[in-house]
């Protein structure tokens, strides 16, 4: 009988070690969870019906993805580094909200229902000092000789696109759009029928809904240019034209979008804006091969 218990007792530990083994095995493929230092913090926010929760950047606000339609989130025309929150009904569940700035920053918000005023103005910029962290994103760039002579052979390709706004004796007409290597370039003309000289203070590129809601577009984002070029210097005298190059990695949009570009005068009130569609777009021509300069 005592053999028989012991017999029993060193099979039983034989088992135990195999099974203890086996674990260690298992242990050794799962995937191990996430550290607390990996997840990105959500900044808590608070929105209302009633008022406008303003969010200020220190870099322009490129992309907004909000968790679910009851935030409705715009970005500044004038201001592209401040985004406007607002409830697009009451009391709706938190949810959450990424935004990526030029930067290639994204920050992280925890969006919540609320008609305190307290913390309407947040400046994301102060909070970067403190406890607030943010991620940087990989952005890819093309080298500059080359990004520069496809610009300047865009300036000698044939126009064939008509998609013109006048306003204040200016006319801003879209000439064409040509693609070349995953990138799509956008060549403008602008022409000043004044004898006021037309001095640029900037352009927005901004991808927006045709049909908006009551407080603000669903998703707006501004497009960062790779390349922006003048023929003629910037600016267009009087009674002058000026041509105007930009480029873009590749991007399409459907029948529901559309990209504005606005031209804003410097110390004036002669802005234009120019509405593209989707299907303009997809006029692209190819871009005639250019070859490097021989060194």
């Amino acid at each position: 009988m005592h053999n028989q218990m012991k017999n029993t007792m060193i099979i039983f530990a034989v088992l135990f070690s195999l099974h203890t083994g086996s674990l260690s095995a298992q242990q050794q493929l799962e995937i191990r969870p996430i550290t607390k230092d990996a997840v990105l913090p959500a900044y808590p926010v608070n929105v209302g019906w009633d008022h406008t929760t303003a969010l200020v950047f220190p870099g322009k606000v490129v992309s907004v993805d909000r968790g679910h339609g009851s935030v409705m989130a715009k970005v500044e025309e004038k201001a592209p580094n401040l985004l406007l929150l607002k409830a697009g009904k009451r009391s709706f569940s938190p949810t959450n909200l990424h935004v990526v700035t030029a930067d290639a920053r994204l920050y992280h918000f925890r969006i919540s229902y609320g008609e305190s005023l307290a913390r309407s103005s947040i400046n994301i910029a102060r909070q970067e000092l403190g406890f607030w962290k943010n991620v940087r994103l990989a952005a890819s760039r093309l080298a500059a000789d080359e990004l520069e002579r496809a610009g300047g052979a865009v300036m000698e390709e044939e126009a064939f696109l008509r998609r013109t706004s006048r306003d204040y004796r200016m006319k801003f007409r879209l000439e064409g759009i040509y693609q070349k290597e995953g990138l799509l370039f956008f060549r403008f003309r602008v022409d000043n029928r004044s004898r006021l000289p037309y001095s640029v203070e900037g352009l927005l590129f901004t991808i927006t809904d045709k049909k908006q809601a009551k407080h603000a577009s669903l998703r707006e984002g501004f497009l960062d240019p790779l390349l922006l070029e003048w023929q003629d210097g910037k600016g267009i005298a009087g009674h002058r034209s000026n041509v105007l190059v930009a480029a873009f990695p590749q991007f399409t949009l459907s029948d529901k979008k559309q990209l504005v570009i606005q031209l804003n005068e410097k110390n004036g009130d002669r802005n234009l804006r120019l509405k593209v569609r989707g299907r303009d777009i997809l006029k692209t021509r190819n871009l005639t091969d250019v070859q490097p300069e021989n060194n």
